[in-house]
């Protein structure tokens, strides 16, 4: 899922800005911004293939004026025999590099470029750089997309663990068959024999149930281990709003029509919704607050 944002940092003296909390303060501000930060700071350009191929980045800063090379000539190793597109923002304490012929020339055709040489805003520089690569995360339809894609492996998460638990504690077919009894069919007696007999056993089943059931039999069996694990007490807890937060929220987004009022985006449909940049921060920090408490979990009964 694209709640990450990826940013490589090339700089001979990365340790600096890592000792002065830059890098850290990079990291919250991405964190207020509903996203999981991932920034891979490089002290030795020498070593830039050892990182390169690890992630798509989002954004890529670097020092100009390196040690063994100049910053135009790694992005033109980069984005040449990589082939990545990707923001460049370039920083030096010369004020004057862009002037020199070869880098001129070097930069003529380069595109998707920033330059900046005052060292006390340079933060604010890049944070403002940040806001402008997000502009199309934050369309609407790229919110749609991006709920999407992850409500789905949140829901194949789901899946996963409540397979496990189906083996580790031995459930019977006769508990299975209960199971999906209650949850799926409660109103139509005798419909679960039809289903049983199409499928052949829950394992084959229990990814056609909707989300919303998924996740309630998770609950179910979790809660009687609850008082084994502390950690399976806090993940029952904490995912008391899953399906407020997850389930409902990628609902309506796949059935509202886009429409604005007065200056404001409104998602209208059985419930209308407002939609502007602080909507989506909250939803992306919700998905990732789950996400977080799901891989929490997985770990808890893997131990």
């Amino acid at each position: 899922m694209k709640l990450e944002y990826n940013i490589l940092w090339i700089d001979n003296d990365i340790q600096e800005y890592i000792d002065n909390r830059e890098v850290n303060n990079l990291k919250t501000f991405l964190e207020e911004l509903g996203f999981e930060p991932n920034i891979v700071t490089v002290e030795d350009e020498a070593e830039l293939d050892n990182f390169i191929y690890n992630f798509k980045y989002d954004l890529i800063i670097s020092d100009f004026n390196l040690n063994a090379t100049t910053g135009d000539k790694i992005i033109e190793k980069i984005r040449d025999e990589k082939g990545f597109s990707t923001e460049i923002l370039f920083y030096t304490a010369k004020s004057n590099f862009r002037d020199d012929p070869e880098v001129k020339d070097r930069l003529a055709f380069m595109d998707r470029i920033t330059f900046h040489s005052n060292r006390d805003t340079f933060l604010d520089k890049v944070e403002k750089l940040i806001k402008l690569t997000l502009d199309k995360l934050l369309e609407l339809n790229a919110t749609r997309g991006l709920i999407t894609a992850a409500t789905s492996e949140l829901d194949v998460e789901i899946e996963e663990i409540v397979m496990q638990l189906v083996v580790k504690h031995n459930k019977s077919d006769a508990d299975l068959k209960q199971i999906v009894n209650d949850k799926v069919f409660s109103k139509l007696e005798g419909t679960v024999k039809n289903f049983w007999d199409n499928y052949g056993n829950f394992q084959d089943y229990f990814p056609k149930i909707e989300a919303v059931k998924k996740w309630e039999i998770l609950r179910d069996l979790l809660k009687p281990l609850k008082s084994q694990n502390q950690e399976i007490n806090t993940f029952l807890e904490n995912n008391k709003t899953y399906q407020d937060q997850v389930i409902t929220i990628r609902n309506q987004f796949a059935h509202v029509k886009a429409v604005e009022e007065n200056g404001t985006l409104k998602l209208k449909g059985r419930k209308d919704i407002e939609f502007d940049d602080n909507k989506c921060i909250e939803i992306r920090k919700n998905l990732i607050a789950h996400k977080r408490n799901i891989e929490t979990l997985k770990q808890a009964l893997t131990d």
